[in-house]
């Protein structure tokens, strides 16, 4: 099966409709690729900030201790609560919310779409109408030249442990990319303390 050179966006989400973003490459964002749009990223949300009469509607409602940074883009009747920093090329769309600290950077923030309290985003893009409740960290920490065909393994650090999650370049010759492989046990963590030496007997 070959590997597809293009992996469509508007396969997980859809671009922001409000008015004020038809103009900018925002429009676009279900229409792109997933590597094109995260190469172009930085471009694309400059060239949108550039064309935007305010950068934060006015209808938003941000708490005084949330640190907003300087290109940061918000929609209308978006709400950020307490202690959150927002910074990066942020597009929060429009009817959207951030809970009380949180820290989002460099992330898409779909319509309506909520974050509850201590959530992170880095590098990330959330569709319309996604709830994330509390406590989660999401960070693009596992990129590779083709998204839909990993060509390195991918561990997951879970509290029973770290999981090998083979992909079909890395796997054994045995599995095949018809049947893939199931992740593998948890692996023990390096430990932080020196191995105990022992003396030998003269």
């Amino acid at each position: 099966m070959p590997t597809p050179s293009f992996l469509p966006l508007g396969d997980y989400l859809t671009s922001p409709t409000a008015p004020a973003l038809a103009a900018t490459p925002y429009a676009a964002l279900a229409d792109s690729d997933l590597a094109a749009w995260l190469a172009a990223w930085p471009e694309l949300h400059a060239r949108a900030f550039k064309s935007l009469t305010h950068r934060i509607h006015p209808s938003t409602r941000i708490h005084p201790t949330a640190i907003i940074g300087d290109d940061v883009i918000i929609g209308a009747g978006m709400r950020v609560w307490e202690f959150t920093t927002v910074r990066g090329h942020t597009l929060l769309a429009p009817g959207a919310s951030v809970g009380f600290n949180c820290e989002v950077t460099n992330s898409y923030l779909g319509t309506s779409s909520v974050l509850g309290h201590r959530i992170s985003l880095n590098r990330t893009l959330i569709g319309d109408h996604a709830h994330l409740s509390a406590d989660g960290t999401v960070q693009a920490i596992h990129l590779t030249a083709h998204m839909a065909r990993p060509n390195r393994d991918t561990l997951l650090r879970l509290p029973t442990g770290l999981y090998r999650c083979r992909t079909p370049a890395s796997a054994p010759s045995s599995v095949t990319a018809s049947r893939p492989a199931a992740a593998s046990p948890p692996e023990q963590e390096p430990s932080s303390a020196a191995p105990a030496s022992s003396t030998p007997t003269p």
